[in-house]
């Protein structure tokens, strides 16, 4: 079992860590991915940033996207 993302995890390791993610960040319109403050940047700020009305909501998306990653290694 994986672990959990939550708000205060940086972008960056996200990424590194689930590729899959990347794609909730492109559904939602946001440029996360090109953007050079996604090392600094946690998934709070960057929701603050971009106007996401639900957090949490975004956070549960990143979660089950994950979830991809880890089937792709079986």
């Amino acid at each position: 079992m994986s672990e959990e993302i939550t708000k205060n995890d940086y972008i960056t390791n996200i990424f590194n860590k689930y590729p899959s993610t990347r794609k909730v960040f492109i559904n939602n319109k946001m440029r996360c991915l090109v953007c050079e403050l996604k090392r600094f940047a946690t998934v709070e700020e960057c929701c603050k940033n971009h106007k996401v009305k639900n957090p949490d909501k975004f956070v549960l998306m990143l979660n089950e996207s994950k979830d991809e990653d880890l089937n792709n290694e079986l």
